[in-house]
């Protein structure tokens, strides 16, 4: 691994952004989310283990997992791998599925993440429940549009289609509350349903169009899930910021240059999801910029890859962040240490989490 000096050097000659911190300590202080106090500022991001049961089910092997996870390290929050709203809406047998056979699987995962982390670190995290339909990955392909950008043979959905997902959204958010989560996001990324749903500029009817059409499927959706569940449960999403498209099919891109980022529309989504929601957390993600879809991503350096991560999220607007926490997402690397990024964009009121992968 590069010295901190010598990222912070290279990153200066090549005029990026990039908060690296020489000390860890951000990350390590108390903070507040939805009227419970926070131990630290680690966030534990857990990834697809792809051993759930036929059904969806977490298994002994799922358990194990996190307990393992939450053990090496003190987190003050765990968001669970993306959990399908149903068994056809999964990417991959193996995925996660939130439905009333899997209920008590869930809630016994839930119970053994607090348990480890009570018996290794003396606090129990807050757990989130991420919500997921693949989209035209999932195991019976659908979408939301066709366009020349991402081009799919998948079955476009009706409008009829659509608002069945958000009822059965709903269904899988009132499980998770009754699984013991303590949180509900939508997991609006990586071109699955949800995260294409933003972009679906060439779709007719009431889910595609402009702003307030594009961002019609998402907001039912949150209306579903605050209509079945109860007061005690606080809202977040998992966002793409901008996905590196070119307009007339991006998301978070600019209409003036085809490869620059525009947060115009998420910044003013999220503000919509607090307002009337109460979403008081956003794990931030972007997308591959000049990506042949489907097909290998040119090669990136690692400092220019998560500059742009950093430099979408210090562009939402400080407004914003008075109401919405953030948090950075780790990517991947052998030459960035993450933690000192983290508490970097911590320091300089960046974000206000350090997510960990898990």
């Amino acid at each position: 691994m590069k010295l901190i000096q010598d990222i912070r050097d290279e990153a200066q000659d090549i005029g990026v952004f990039f908060p690296l911190s020489y000390e860890t300590e951000s990350l390590g202080t108390a903070g507040s989310l939805h009227g419970h106090a926070l131990a630290n500022r680690n966030v534990l991001l857990m990834q697809r283990g792809l051993d759930a049961d036929d059904s969806g089910a977490p298994t002994a092997a799922s358990v194990s997992r996190y307990q393992q996870a939450v053990s090496a390290k003190p987190y003050s929050i765990v968001v669970l791998e993306p959990a399908a709203i149903a068994e056809n809406a999964r990417e991959q047998v193996g995925d996660f599925v939130l439905s009333a056979k899997t209920q008590n699987a869930f809630l016994a995962l839930v119970s053994a993440i607090r348990d480890a982390s009570l018996s290794a670190h003396g606090t129990a995290p807050l757990v989130v429940a991420l919500l997921d339909h693949a989209g035209h990955h999932a195991l019976y392909p659908v979408a939301m549009e066709h366009s020349p950008t991402l081009p799919t043979d998948a079955r476009l959905l009706t409008d009829d289609e659509l608002t069945a997902l958000v009822i059965e959204c709903g269904n899988a958010a009132k499980i998770a509350e009754q699984a013991g989560c303590d949180a509900l996001a939508l997991n609006a990324s990586d071109r699955n349903l949800f995260g294409e749903s933003l972009a679906a500029f060439r779709r007719d009817g009431k889910f595609g169009g402009d702003f307030d059409d594009r961002t019609r499927f998402i907001r039912d959706c949150y209306t579903a899930m605050k209509m079945l569940t109860s007061d005690k449960l606080f809202y977040t999403i998992r966002l793409t910021l901008s996905d590196g498209i070119p307009q007339p099919d991006g998301w978070g891109m600019a209409f003036e240059e085809s490869d620059a980022p525009d947060l115009y529309e998420p910044a003013l989504l999220l503000k919509i999801l607090q307002a009337l929601y109460g979403v008081e957390l956003v794990i931030c993600t972007i997308g591959i910029p000049n990506i042949n879809w489907m097909l290998e991503a040119e090669p990136e350096s690692d400092l220019i890859r998560m500059s742009r991560l950093c430099t979408c999220i210090a562009m939402l607007d400080s407004d914003m962040q008075q109401n919405v926490q953030l948090v950075v997402p780790e990517i991947v690397s052998e030459e960035i240490p993450f933690a000192n990024l983290a508490s970097g964009m911590i320091a300089g009121e960046f974000a206000s989490f350090g997510g960990f992968l898990g």
